[in-house]
């Protein structure tokens, strides 16, 4: 594969820079700055074993009502705001740092890792959909999906026993505030350059799936969003097909996520040893559980 994608890039060195600039100025405009400056705090709280102790209030609800300990309620939390991957990252750090069991991190891993409310209502609603539904009505949609599908790995993974609040490694003595900053942000950095790298490779996938010839072709706009989502929110917003159809098509894709995200919470997890596969179930879900929502609703919605 990597041959055939030499090639491209050498036949066609224009169309090559133009995908490439468009997951660049994505990363660059998007993702970095709203990313970047959580991953920075959220190693600080996890270094300083601050999670628990900012989490306590919330414990209740997230035992009871997700099946969660405190720092398992802290990466959904964060995850659901901050968007991909940033649910997937702190599973991987709460669970390498021994502050979560391998069960709740799998558990996490089905619904923790989702777009983040910014990413919905700038692309998906305005852009995507031309603001012809309303955006409460996608918000309803989208995280009734996430929490019914987590609902249903928490009835399949028979997690009626909640979470005990177990004591938490502790940081070590000699790690100053000030090495933890510098080590926080220098981890951040390498995190985020990382995904920088996935966005522009599979915004180049995606390039290369809109080209594909007859009769392929008509099925290119739903193929580019199962590889990379903000391309193919793009595509599929521009066809002729039905508001209803471009409505269950990118909202399914953003449940989704994508290939691109994929393989960006795989490189999230590498070095945990949680399996991409526990992920990629729960996203598949998700997208199903999302579509099903979506046939409800748009019969009702013009």
């Amino acid at each position: 594969m990597i041959p055939a994608l030499l090639f491209y890039m050498l036949l066609f060195p224009k169309k090559v820079l133009a995908d490439s600039l468009a997951g660049l100025n994505l990363w660059f405009h998007t993702v970095l700055p709203s990313l970047l400056p959580f991953m920075i705090l959220s190693n600080l709280l996890i270094g300083a074993n601050a999670v628990s102790v900012l989490m306590r209030p919330f414990s209740g609800f997230f035992r009871h009502f997700l099946g969660l300990s405190a720092e398992g309620g802290y990466a959904w939390l964060l995850g659901l705001f901050c968007g991909f991957p940033m649910g997937a990252r702190l599973t991987g750090t709460m669970y390498r740092e021994k502050k979560i069991s391998r069960d709740e991190a799998d558990y996490l891993l089905t619904f923790a890792n989702q777009s983040s409310p910014m990413f919905l209502s700038t692309y998906v609603i305005l852009h995507g959909l031309g603001d012809s539904f309303p955006a409460s009505l996608v918000y309803v949609i989208f995280y009734s999906s996430a929490f019914l599908t987590g609902l249903c790995f928490r009835i399949a993974g028979k997690r009626f026993r909640l979470p005990s609040d177990t004591p938490k490694k502790e940081a070590p003595e000699q790690t100053s505030y000030g090495n933890l900053l510098d080590t926080s942000i220098m981890n951040s950095f390498e995190v985020i350059t990382r995904l920088g790298g996935y966005i522009i490779l599979f915004s180049i996938l995606a390039g290369i799936v809109m080209q594909l010839p007859s009769p392929l072709c008509t099925a290119a706009p739903f193929l580019s969003g199962l590889t990379e989502i903000t391309t193919g929110i793009h595509t599929i917003s521009q066809t002729a097909l039905s508001p209803q159809i471009k409505f269950i098509s990118i909202i399914c894709c953003t449940a989704f996520g994508g290939l691109s995200t994929v393989a960006q919470t795989s490189c999230m997890l590498n070095g945990t040893g949680l399996s991409i596969f526990t992920y990629l179930k729960g996203k598949l879900v998700n997208a199903c559980i999302a579509g099903l929502l979506c046939l409800l609703a748009a019969g009702f919605v013009v």
